[in-house]
Protein backbone atom coordinates (compact mmCIF):
# COMPACT_ATOMS: atom_id res chain seq x y z
CA UNK A 1 0.00 0.00 0.00
CA UNK A 2 1.30 3.43 -0.89
CA UNK A 3 0.66 5.58 2.20
CA UNK A 4 0.83 8.95 0.49
CA UNK A 5 -1.59 8.18 -2.35
CA UNK A 6 -4.01 5.79 -0.68
CA UNK A 7 -7.53 5.44 -2.03
CA UNK A 8 -8.99 7.53 0.79
CA UNK A 9 -6.62 10.41 0.16
CA UNK A 10 -7.27 10.27 -3.59
CA UNK A 11 -11.02 10.33 -2.96
CA UNK A 12 -10.62 13.29 -0.61
CA UNK A 13 -8.69 15.16 -3.29
CA UNK A 14 -11.34 14.42 -5.92
CA UNK A 15 -14.07 15.44 -3.45
CA UNK A 16 -12.28 18.71 -2.80
CA UNK A 17 -11.98 19.29 -6.56
CA UNK A 18 -15.73 18.73 -6.91
CA UNK A 19 -16.51 21.04 -4.00
CA UNK A 20 -14.27 23.74 -5.49
CA UNK A 21 -16.21 23.53 -8.75
CA UNK A 22 -19.48 23.73 -6.79
CA UNK A 23 -18.15 26.80 -4.94
CA UNK A 24 -17.45 28.46 -8.30
CA UNK A 25 -20.96 27.69 -9.55
CA UNK A 26 -22.61 29.01 -6.38
CA UNK A 27 -20.47 32.15 -6.53
CA UNK A 28 -21.55 32.68 -10.14
CA UNK A 29 -25.17 32.19 -9.10
CA UNK A 30 -24.83 34.81 -6.36
CA UNK A 31 -23.07 37.22 -8.71
CA UNK A 32 -25.92 36.88 -11.20
CA UNK A 33 -28.83 37.06 -8.76
CA UNK A 34 -30.14 40.22 -10.48
CA UNK A 35 -29.25 39.26 -14.08
CA UNK A 36 -32.41 38.88 -16.18
CA UNK A 37 -32.67 35.47 -17.83
CA UNK A 38 -29.81 33.92 -15.84
CA UNK A 39 -30.32 30.22 -15.10
CA UNK A 40 -28.67 29.01 -11.91
CA UNK A 41 -25.96 26.36 -12.11
CA UNK A 42 -25.57 23.22 -10.05
CA UNK A 43 -22.59 20.86 -9.80
CA UNK A 44 -22.93 17.09 -9.47
CA UNK A 45 -20.02 14.79 -8.67
CA UNK A 46 -20.99 12.62 -5.70
CA UNK A 47 -22.23 9.70 -7.80
CA UNK A 48 -18.94 9.68 -9.71
CA UNK A 49 -17.05 9.54 -6.40
CA UNK A 50 -19.21 6.61 -5.27
CA UNK A 51 -18.42 4.73 -8.50
CA UNK A 52 -14.70 5.43 -8.10
CA UNK A 53 -14.84 4.17 -4.51
CA UNK A 54 -16.61 0.97 -5.60
CA UNK A 55 -14.00 0.43 -8.31
CA UNK A 56 -11.16 1.03 -5.85
CA UNK A 57 -12.72 -1.44 -3.43
CA UNK A 58 -13.00 -4.01 -6.22
CA UNK A 59 -9.36 -3.45 -7.17
CA UNK A 60 -8.34 -3.96 -3.53
CA UNK A 61 -10.42 -7.15 -3.38
CA UNK A 62 -8.77 -8.51 -6.54
CA UNK A 63 -5.33 -7.62 -5.17
CA UNK A 64 -6.21 -9.41 -1.94
CA UNK A 65 -7.31 -12.50 -3.81
CA UNK A 66 -4.02 -12.53 -5.72
CA UNK A 67 -1.78 -12.16 -2.70
CA UNK A 68 -2.56 -14.94 -0.28
CA UNK A 69 -0.07 -14.76 2.58
CA UNK A 70 1.92 -17.79 3.67
CA UNK A 71 0.42 -19.33 6.74
CA UNK A 72 2.06 -22.50 8.09
CA UNK A 73 -1.29 -23.57 9.53
CA UNK A 74 -2.79 -23.63 6.04
CA UNK A 75 -0.52 -26.45 4.86
CA UNK A 76 -2.58 -29.35 3.62
CA UNK A 77 -2.11 -32.07 6.26
CA UNK A 78 -2.36 -34.91 3.75
CA UNK A 79 -0.22 -33.62 0.89
CA UNK A 80 1.98 -31.15 2.84
CA UNK A 81 1.38 -28.59 0.08
CA UNK A 82 1.47 -24.87 0.79
CA UNK A 83 -1.29 -22.81 -0.89
CA UNK A 84 0.02 -21.13 -4.01
CA UNK A 85 -0.59 -17.57 -5.10
CA UNK A 86 -3.59 -17.12 -7.32
CA UNK A 87 -2.71 -15.84 -10.79
CA UNK A 88 -4.96 -12.98 -11.93
CA UNK A 89 -6.88 -13.34 -15.18
CA UNK A 90 -6.11 -11.13 -18.16
CA UNK A 91 -9.23 -9.07 -17.45
CA UNK A 92 -8.24 -8.64 -13.81
CA UNK A 93 -4.74 -7.51 -14.79
CA UNK A 94 -6.18 -4.95 -17.20
CA UNK A 95 -8.63 -3.73 -14.56
CA UNK A 96 -5.88 -3.43 -11.95
CA UNK A 97 -3.75 -1.39 -14.35
CA UNK A 98 -6.58 0.94 -15.36
CA UNK A 99 -6.81 4.42 -13.89
CA UNK A 100 -10.25 4.44 -12.32
CA UNK A 101 -9.95 8.14 -11.42
CA UNK A 102 -9.21 9.34 -14.95
CA UNK A 103 -12.83 9.99 -15.91
CA UNK A 104 -13.70 12.16 -12.91
CA UNK A 105 -15.22 15.42 -14.06
CA UNK A 106 -17.71 17.40 -11.96
CA UNK A 107 -20.80 18.08 -14.05
CA UNK A 108 -22.05 21.67 -14.20
CA UNK A 109 -25.70 21.71 -15.21
CA UNK A 110 -28.45 24.30 -15.49
CA UNK A 111 -31.16 24.10 -12.83
CA UNK A 112 -34.27 24.04 -15.00
CA UNK A 113 -36.53 22.75 -12.23
CA UNK A 114 -36.39 25.77 -9.98
CA UNK A 115 -39.16 28.24 -10.83
CA UNK A 116 -38.01 31.44 -12.51
CA UNK A 117 -39.19 34.94 -11.71
CA UNK A 118 -40.87 37.16 -14.30
CA UNK A 119 -37.47 38.21 -15.67
CA UNK A 120 -36.41 34.55 -16.21
CA UNK A 121 -33.88 34.45 -13.38
CA UNK A 122 -34.26 31.45 -11.06
CA UNK A 123 -31.59 32.26 -8.44
CA UNK A 124 -32.75 32.40 -4.81
CA UNK A 125 -30.16 34.29 -2.79
CA UNK A 126 -30.99 32.55 0.51
CA UNK A 127 -30.56 29.10 -1.04
CA UNK A 128 -27.26 30.10 -2.62
CA UNK A 129 -25.88 31.46 0.66
CA UNK A 130 -26.85 28.19 2.38
CA UNK A 131 -25.22 26.17 -0.43
CA UNK A 132 -22.11 28.34 -0.13
CA UNK A 133 -21.95 27.66 3.61
CA UNK A 134 -22.52 23.88 3.25
CA UNK A 135 -19.93 23.61 0.50
CA UNK A 136 -17.38 25.56 2.51
CA UNK A 137 -17.97 23.39 5.57
CA UNK A 138 -17.59 20.17 3.57
CA UNK A 139 -14.38 21.47 1.99
CA UNK A 140 -13.00 22.41 5.42
CA UNK A 141 -13.78 18.95 6.79
CA UNK A 142 -12.04 17.23 3.87
CA UNK A 143 -9.01 19.49 4.10
CA UNK A 144 -8.74 18.79 7.85
CA UNK A 145 -8.97 15.03 7.23
CA UNK A 146 -6.33 15.23 4.53
CA UNK A 147 -4.09 17.31 6.78
CA UNK A 148 -4.39 14.70 9.54
CA UNK A 149 -3.59 11.91 7.10
CA UNK A 150 -0.44 13.69 5.92
CA UNK A 151 0.46 14.46 9.53
CA UNK A 152 0.24 10.74 10.26
CA UNK A 153 2.56 9.98 7.35
CA UNK A 154 4.92 12.70 8.56
CA UNK A 155 4.91 11.19 12.06
CA UNK A 156 5.79 7.78 10.62
CA UNK A 157 8.64 9.24 8.59
CA UNK A 158 10.02 11.08 11.63
CA UNK A 159 9.77 7.93 13.72
CA UNK A 160 6.88 9.06 15.91
CA UNK A 161 8.66 12.11 17.27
Amino acid sequence: MNLITSNSMELMKLGMDGLLERQRAVSANIANVMTPGYVRKEVSFESQLAEIKESADLQDYIKGQNSIKYNPNSINEFTREVPKYRVPTVQEKAYLQSDIRAGFEPQVVDDIYNGATTDGNNVELEKEVMDLSKTGTKYLILSNLESRAYQGVSDIIRGGQ
